[in-house]
């Protein structure tokens, strides 16, 4: 648990600004990251808070290397993932999974649903017939809490909640050991996201996959992650365990979004009560 797996150190990511564009010349560049860090421990739990803006969504991209900062590094398992070649850039986002927040957006429409979850294994040459990709499909989906007679439905024909679900299936097919959480619960009913809390809780527990929840839902992100990661305007404005933040947070910032939003005290060992079963599952 103590082993760092995930570095981040001094990222800095600038994005030409369009909406400021001149009519002739170059777009001026907004800096969307700047000396972001943090790290990692295999099996921990970081979650990442922010208000629209704040670069939290931008960080995910950077850390699965779809946007490579201009400065600073990203370290997995101590090396630094500039320096991978591209074989090696390919086993790391193996290992480092992304799930999107918008499933239906990220699902093909053209593609049944167990076509797309065991489609990274398809890309690397990992399944052996159809036979394979059938019960892998069944495998991931039994995973995360659905029937497996689901893979051979349309994405258009499952739930928001069962979706996602399917989005965090597919990331799971790699085996990886990080998992990134992209605002997974934005959109949800609260019954829906706390099932999507718990299974991540839960996939945590069982398998040691280390997790990034990034969130702006402070409740879920207090009772699921052991720090906390602050941001605004692409700055760190304070990190620390989650229990010592949310209690005693150090910054007016952190004071201000935690006096914002409603926090009940959630009951000890919530995550750990049986779940009703959405329809269809």
């Amino acid at each position: 648990m103590n082993e760092i797996l995930l570095q981040a150190r001094a990222i800095r990511l600038a994005l030409p600004d369009m909406a400021r564009k001149p009519a002739f010349g170059p777009a001026p560049m907004k800096t969307i990251l700047d000396d972001v860090g943090f790290t990692l421990a295999r099996g921990a739990a970081l979650g990442v808070i922010g208000e629209s803006g704040s670069g939290k969504s931008t960080l995910a991209r950077v850390l699965t290397w779809l946007a490579p900062p201009q400065s600073g590094d990203v370290l997995f398992e101590g090396r630094a993932v500039r320096d991978f070649s591209a074989a090696e850039l390919l086993a790391y986002r193996a290992r480092v999974q992304l799930v999107f927040q918008d499933p239906m957006s990220s699902l093909n429409p053209r593609r049944r649903v167990g076509a797309s979850i065991t489609q990274p294994l398809r890309a690397l040459g990992r399944l052996q017939g159809r036979g394979d990709e059938a019960r892998r499909a069944g495998e991931l989906l039994e995973r995360v809490g659905l029937a497996p007679h689901l893979a051979q439905r349309w994405p258009h024909e499952l739930s928001g909640g069962q979706r996602q679900r399917v989005g965090i299936a597919r990331a799971l097919a790699l085996e990886p050991a990080a998992l990134i959480a992209d605002e997974v619960t934005s959109g949800l009913d609260v019954s829906a996201q706390a099932r999507i809390v718990a299974l991540l809780d839960e996939l945590r527990r069982d398998t040691g996959l280390a997790l990034i929840f990034i969130s702006h839902d402070l409740s879920l992100v207090r009772s699921l992650c052991d720090e906390i990661l602050i941001l605004r305007q692409g700055k760190v404005v304070e990190r620390g365990a989650s229990a010592e933040l949310f209690a005693r947070p150090r910054e007016a910032y952190t004071r201000a979004l935690l006096d914002a939003i409603p926090l009940p005290v959630p009951e000890p060992g919530w995550l750990d009560q049986e779940e009703p079963a959405e329809a269809g599952e």
